[in-house]
């Protein structure tokens, strides 16, 4: 409770300096970089969630400055935050709402929107990856295929890295018992393949490289 305390006191304190004053412009760097220091300090203690939220208003404050990088690094970071709270929550098997995740997913998503602003497809990619990567190994399979199919839809100048976002976004929909819609990706895949004229490591044509792609899968 004292360190929850010392943290709304501190992040309220922050908070105040970005308050309109009359002829006074409020020192939105200055803030931005106490909200970093006061994220660190909270990692530092375990605090994740308040670490999160202490990222999140550091976006917001590099989203004022016209820094898209810097508002894309500070939600990720929240988003990292939050999902690893999650998991840690779900470890000790305490009783939640996914409030964390939820937050997480909000992160993530703005990230990623941000980054695709920024015209930076691939960071995009690697997000919605890094996501679905998550979600499949808490065991929501379902809610990865989302994220794993935006990553290869954002992939079209990088086919061998669609490749194996489409065999991530197969293999959970073989978890799911989406037979046919695994199928469906594997054919997909076949047609870039052949399309591209592309081979990966255990293959010699276009075709024995979906058939080496679907082996750990089934």
């Amino acid at each position: 409770m004292a360190a929850e305390s010392d943290f709304l006191a501190r992040y309220r304190a922050v908070s105040n300096k970005l308050k309109k004053r009359f002829l006074r412009k409020p020192n939105v760097a200055e803030a931005s970089e106490q909200f970093g220091q006061l994220a660190k300090e909270l990692r530092q203690q375990d605090c994740l969630q308040y670490a999160a939220f202490c990222n999140l208003a550091m976006a917001r404050c590099e989203q004022t400055l016209f820094n898209a990088p810097g508002e894309a690094l500070a939600l990720t970071e929240a988003a990292r935050l939050f999902l690893t709270s999650e998991k840690e929550n779900r470890a000790l098997q305490a009783p939640g709402f996914d409030e964390h995740l939820q937050a997480a997913l909000n992160c993530y998503s703005f990230a990623t929107k941000v980054y695709i602003e920024m015209n930076q497809p691939v960071m995009a990619a690697s997000l919605c990856q890094e996501l679905g990567n998550a979600l499949k190994e808490m065991n929501r399979p379902g809610e990865a295929i989302v994220h794993y199919q935006r990553a290869a839809e954002l992939q079209t100048q990088t086919p061998i890295e669609a490749l194996l976002s489409m065999g991530e976004m197969a293999s959970c929909k073989i978890l799911t018992r989406d037979y046919d819609g695994a199928l469906s990706v594997f054919t997909e895949m076949q047609l870039l393949c052949q399309e591209k004229g592309l081979q990966l490591p255990g293959s010699s044509t276009p075709v024995g490289q979906l058939f080496y792609l679907q082996q750990p899968l089934i």
